[in-house]
């Protein structure tokens, strides 16, 4: 009887994984997602989804052991490592680095307020370090621990410490610290040879060479199966003391980018941890993190309280637009406030599916007679600008040029007076090799908007151009 009734709930399950899987695949073929790779748990559960190919034009088909490039999700592992190190006495958290590392090259030795971060205010984004500097320096943005912005940068000063510190590199200690205690054997910060036929290179292109530099920040290579185990081993406090634990799942500093419009209802529900961050909806209270490597995407959340999580890497550009429709298709529908605060989520996400089909039913060129159409059959029916300049850039970063020009066409002619949309139109313009249409879209943002030092800069640089 105990037999018959273990592989009645086996079937049972493997029912529902074959719908989760046949919800999905529809959600792939609508934003053109050649494959992914998904992890789910849900307490002793464990689903393994991979569908498709690697990336489009390849006959590769996405298995367990695909590897990915995990961008941003990189964070989070080397945070952990962080907090190790932190429970044995190696750093200090709130410490200035500047007193481990002495000066750092990247920072302006014009600028004392750089000895005032800490590796707390690096895990919680606080140093005032933009994302990316410029080649020579990453120069603040604000005073130290005075706000929050999300920063690449800073997880970079911090590795270089943490480096100087235990005396070796990046990878060595995180194979020390993570990989071979969880047995993650499909990670890494750097290239490693069975990733020659194990790696989702995307178009076929071979990325050995761009993988030699191991960044803390973004530069992890893994598969859901690997970072499953280790967001299991987070949420299970495995590696730490508690009350370490405790303080990387605690509120550290709120998610109000200041350069983004992040709107009031979100900000009451994302905020930041350490090196993670964190959400609180109707469910409960859950940790996550996005990665974004250009066609590389990842996203991952977990429940700590229920032991549930989530975690799926794909190749396109469309690859965070469908977290919402994913975490609905495993979880009982909620809201998401990670996907509204990252901003990958179209604002009228039903109207833009509905939009988006269309186009490429009918042809972008056509888009503002399917815009009037759908506007014909209900009077309400509305795109906000910032929507369609997303699905603009979006084809853009996937080589359909002509189609994110008609694109931003419409835009323009929706929103006739936006100097971002005119400023978007140039870049589409530029893009397509149509320097003459850029440089008169990029004058005409500029005389919207004066401030559009990134106009000038483009102004100056094509009219030098044209004198050449």
């Amino acid at each position: 009887m105990k037999k018959t009734l273990s592989l009645l709930f086996l079937l049972l399950c493997f029912d529902k994984t074959f719908a989760q899987e046949k919800e999905l695949l529809p959600l792939l073929k609508d934003y053109g997602i050649p494959g992914i790779q998904l992890v789910c748990i849900k307490g002793n559960k464990v689903q393994n989804v991979n569908l498709g190919v690697i990336s489009k034009g390849s006959d590769k088909k996405v298995t367990s052991n695909t590897v990915f490039e995990a961008a941003s999700l990189s964070k989070c592992v080397f945070a952990y490592i962080v907090m190790r190190l932190y429970d044995r006495g190696i750093i200090d958290l709130d410490k200035p680095l500047v007193d481990y590392f002495g000066s750092y090259d990247r920072f302006d030795p014009n600028d004392p307020r750089y000895a005032k971060i800490t590796a707390r205010m690096v895990m919680r984004h606080t140093t005032g370090l933009p994302n990316w500097g410029n080649k020579k320096y990453a120069r603040l943005i604000f005073t130290p621990d005075s706000t929050f912005s999300y920063s690449g940068e800073g997880f970079q000063y911090l590795q270089r410490v943490v480096e100087k510190l235990m005396k070796k590199p990046l990878n060595d200690i995180a194979r020390q610290e993570v990989f071979t205690p969880l047995g993650m054997t499909n990670s890494s910060y750097t290239w490693m040879d069975k990733f020659d036929t194990l790696a989702a290179f995307g178009n076929g292109l071979d990325v050995v060479s761009s993988h030699q530099n191991q960044m803390a920040a973004a530069s992890l290579l893994t598969c859901a199966h690997d970072y499953a185990i280790f967001l299991q081993a987070l949420i299970n406090g495995k590696g730490l003391k508690p009350e370490t634990q405790k303080m990387m799942f605690a509120t550290q500093s709120n998610a109000d980018w200041f350069h983004h419009n992040i709107d009031a209802d979100t900000k009451k529900h994302v905020s930041w941890g350490l090196g993670l961050g964190l959400q609180e909806n109707e469910t409960g209270k859950w940790i996550w993190h996005w990665g974004d490597n250009g066609d590389f995407k990842a996203f991952y959340i977990a429940n700590p309280e229920k032991k549930e999580i989530l975690v799926y890497f794909t190749y396109s550009t469309w690859g965070l637009h469908i977290t919402t429709d994913v975490l609905n298709t495993f979880f009982p529908k909620q809201t998401w406030w990670p996907c509204v605060w990252t901003g990958y989520q179209f604002h009228e996400l039903e109207r833009m599916k509905v939009f988006r089909a269309q186009l490429e039913k009918q042809g972008y060129e056509h888009a503002t007679e399917i815009a009037e159409h759908l506007k014909q059959k209900d009077s309400s029916f509305k795109i906000p600008e910032d929507d369609i300049n997303d699905l603009g850039f979006i084809l853009m970063r996937d080589d359909r040029k002509k189609e994110a020009v008609e694109i931003f066409r419409y835009n323009l002619s929706a929103h006739p007076g936006s100097a971002t949309a005119y400023d978007s139109l140039a870049e589409g313009y530029e893009a397509d090799g149509e320097k003459d249409l850029a440089l008169k879209n990029f004058k005409k943002a500029y005389e919207l908007n004066p401030k559009n030092d990134y106009a000038a800069e483009r102004i100056k640089d094509l009219e030098s151009q044209g004198d050449k």
